[in-house]
Formats: structure tokens, sequence, C-alpha cells
């Protein structure tokens, strides 16, 4: 048979068979395209059934049991099946991380639940986050901590978690920084009113113009406070200025007033207080200079080798400087330093003395911290005198004399010296002349009691 013999067969056959060959053609094609859509409906289940096996464990916080399930699809899937399930897993990883930070500022979850599902999130390599649903819902946390509604704590919590997500980087700063901000604004105004029930007048003030003007609420109590303020600290700080100043610190009494100036400038008797205090600290102010230089030419001592501790004291209403004096790093004398007359008094007690020369008078410490001054030379003579008149014991003349001129008076010389010491604030002796032919006497005085006492022959006795 020829060729096209055998073709022309060929034709008539398929010609006399077409609707039978057609019709199982169709059915050929449509069982290859159910299989088809067979196994493409089994592999789209088989990715669903897979991306909600791996979210109910994330849920349940099974997070080790999670990352080791995605692993395996990993191993196990193709990479256009993994590219599928990647991007329905990515969609109920977002709506769950949505979910749990609404719940985690709500106070529905813990941070460890919260954190626990950020850092599982981020094991998962290849999911892809809404970052601009992570960044809505940060703008509604900064909105509801500024509105009160979330602590700061808890707010600062949240973005520092959500901010670790990979692929966050530094969109969320912005939103960190206003509720750090806000936070700071608020302890200020916190402090303000720590400041303000203390009488801290000036204090809460400085706090309460840090308030920040953007924080509505804040901002008008700190105003209102800061008026409240303003009105008490006249009177308080005024008489905080007066207590100063009778305590010798112009420089604290002039601080009061300078806190009141900004907003009393006009004010009369702040400026009258302000005059006074400053000639007070001009006239008795003086230096650790000043004090040297003084202490050095009263003892003739080289300023060079002289150096001092001081701090001021108020004494009967009068100001000292209380001095410690080193020469050559050595502690050599402790003085009084009268801030106006600039006369200097040398410590001189029972239990310590310094021996001093130069010194305009002397004073002692006593057990319950006041100070006393020993009595000047002319207070001494103005006491025995008085005394003398007392006991009309007449006298010619009396003369204060030092303590080795006094020995050729005295007859009993051992008992004089056990009494002198026995009584070491003796410290002033005059010889009392009571005419031709009468034996002088010998007087002596306690510096600090102020007691007199007679030598005779037979003894010492008080006058």
């Amino acid at each position: 048979m020829s060729f096209k013999e055998l073709f022309d067969k060929s034709v008539d056959f398929i010609d006399n068979k077409r609707k039978r060959i057609a019709t199982i053609s169709l059915s050929m094609l449509g069982i290859m395209l159910l299989i088809i859509v067979f196994f493409a409906s089994s592999d789209e289940l088989s990715v669903s059934k897979e991306s909600t096996q791996l979210l109910n464990n994330i849920e349940q916080r099974k997070y080790t049991v999670a990352l080791d399930y995605y692993q395996s699809l990993e191993k196990n899937f193709s990479e256009s099946k993994m590219k599928r399930f990647n991007k329905a897993i990515s969609k109920k990883i977002n709506k769950l991380l949505l979910n749990s930070g609404d719940m985690y500022v709500n106070g529905q979850i813990t941070k460890e639940h919260y954190t626990g599902l950020i850092s599982t999130i981020n094991s998962l390599n290849s999911i892809s986050l809404d970052l601009n649903k992570i960044i809505d819902q940060s703008e509604r946390v900064r909105e509801m901590y500024k509105e009160e509604n979330l602590n700061y704590d808890l707010a600062l919590s949240y973005l520092n978690a959500v901010s670790s997500l990979n692929g966050v980087d530094n969109e969320l700063d912005m939103y960190k920084q206003d509720i750090k901000v806000l936070n700071d604004s608020r302890e200020v105004y916190e402090t303000a009113n720590k400041n303000y029930q203390i009488k801290k007048y000036y204090e809460a003030i400085q706090c309460y113009d840090k308030v920040l003007e953007e924080d509505k609420k804040y901002y008008n109590l700190a105003q209102r406070a800061k008026d409240e303020c303003i009105e008490a600290m006249y009177d308080y700080y005024i008489e905080k200025s007066k207590e100063e100043n009778d305590s010798g610190n112009y420089e604290g009494a002039i601080k009061y007033i300078d806190y009141l100036k900004p907003y009393y400038s006009d004010d009369e008797e702040i400026l009258k207080l302000e005059k006074g205090y400053q000639e007070n600290l001009a006239m008795y102010t003086l230096t650790s200079d000043d004090i040297i230089n003084l202490i050095s030419k009263k003892s003739e001592k080289n300023k060079e080798n002289l150096s001092i501790n001081s701090l001021q004291q108020m004494i009967n209403g009068n100001k000292y400087y209380y001095v410690e004096l080193f020469e050559y790093d050595k502690l050599v004398n402790e003085i009084l330093v009268d801030a106006k007359t600039r006369k200097i008094y040398s410590y001189k007690g029972s239990n310590k003395n310094y021996n001093c020369e130069y010194s305009d008078g002397y004073f002692r410490i006593l057990k319950n911290g006041d100070f006393q001054f020993a009595i000047s030379e002319g207070e001494a003579k103005f006491l025995l005198e008085n005394k003398l008149s007392e006991k009309s014991d007449s006298y010619k003349s009396i003369e204060i004399v030092q303590r080795t001129k006094v020995d050729k008076y005295v007859d009993e010389k051992e008992k004089f010296e056990d009494f002198i010491k026995k009584n070491p604030n003796i410290y002033y002796y005059f010889i009392v002349n009571k005419g031709w032919f009468k034996k002088k006497e010998v007087c002596i005085i306690d510096m600090y009691s102020k007691n007199i006492y007679s030598v005779f022959e037979d003894g010492i006795k008080s006058y």
C-alpha cells in the first residue's frame, strides 16, 4: 500500500469516527484538568493547614516547637511552596502581632508573653511584617500615654519591644522620644509640687517653668501653681532674708531678695532690705586673705607660712569668724575674729591653751556649745574697784601686773602656785597699794567666772 493510500484511509477513518474521537479527547482533557486542580487545591490546603498549625503553636506559646516546625517546613517544601507558605503565615502573624500589642498595653498579657512572641517572630526568617500598621499602633500608644490612659513604663516597654522586630530599625524612635520628653516634663511638675509643699518656692518656680506647653493639662496646672508660689513667697522670703541677716549670713539674705526681685522689682521694702544687706556684706565680710593678713599683722608672723579654716559664727547678735590657724600646716591657735571691730580672741581654757600673746582677748567653748568670752583688763579692774568699795576697803592705787611680778608680794609661794594650778582661768593679777606703811595686797581674778581672790599671809580667800 502506497503512502497516499494509507493517508487517505486514515483521513476517512478520522472523518467517520470524529465525534467519538472528539468525545474521548475532551474527556481526557477534563480528567487532566481535574487532576491539575486536585493537586493545586491539595497543595493550597496543605499550605493553609501548615500555617494554621504554626500559628497555633505560637499562640499557645510553644515557641521552640513552632521554630522547629518552621525549620522542618523549610527543608521539606519546595521553594515555590515555601514562598506561598510564608505569604500565608505572614498575614496571620501580622494580625496576631497587632492583637497581642493591644492586649499587652491593656494589661491582658504579660511582658514575658509579648517579648517571647517578638523573639519568635524574629526567628521566622522570611516573614513579612506590615510596618505601617506597627507604626499606627505605636502612634496610638503615644497618644494613650499623653492622655494618661497608659503609664510610662508600659508605654516605653511596648515601644522597646516592638522596635526590636526585624526590619523596624529607627522608625519608632520618634514615638519613644516623645514619650520620654513628656514623662520628663511631668516628673519636673511633680518635683515642683514637692518643693512648693515645703516652701521652696524659688525651686518650685524653676521646675514649673520647665513643664512643656504642648502638654496642655500639666502646663496649665504648672502656671496656676507658679502664680500661687509668687504670691506665697513674698512674706516668707522676706522673713527668711531677715533671719539670715541676723545670723550674719548676708549673702544668704541677699539670695532670698534675689529670688523675689524678678516678680517684685519695684517693691520699696525689698529694695530697702537689699541695700541694707549689701552694706552689711561689704562691712562685715572677711575673706580668708583678710583674716590671714589681720593675724599676720597682730602676731608679726609671716603670712606666707599661715593657713586657716574658717566658719562664720553669730555670738550675742554679733558676727565672728571661728578660725583654726595653722603655721607650716600645724595647728597653732583657735581664734575668734570680730567681723566689725577686727579684734582677735584666742582660745584659752582649762582643757586647751595656746598661750597666745597677741590676741585682744580670750574665749572658751562651754559644754553646751556656747561661746564664753573672758573679761577684759578694764572690766577686771572695774570689778576689783567695785568690790573694794563695797567692803569699804580704802586704797591708794591699783596696778595690773604680769604673773611673774607678784611673787615678791606673796609669802606662801608654794600654796599660791598650787592654787594657780588648780584654777587655770586665773588671768589678771593686781597689786593694791593701800597707802604708806601698809603692805601691798595681791588680788587675782578668774577671767571667766569673774571671781576675785585676795592673797594674804595665811592663804588665799575669795573676796
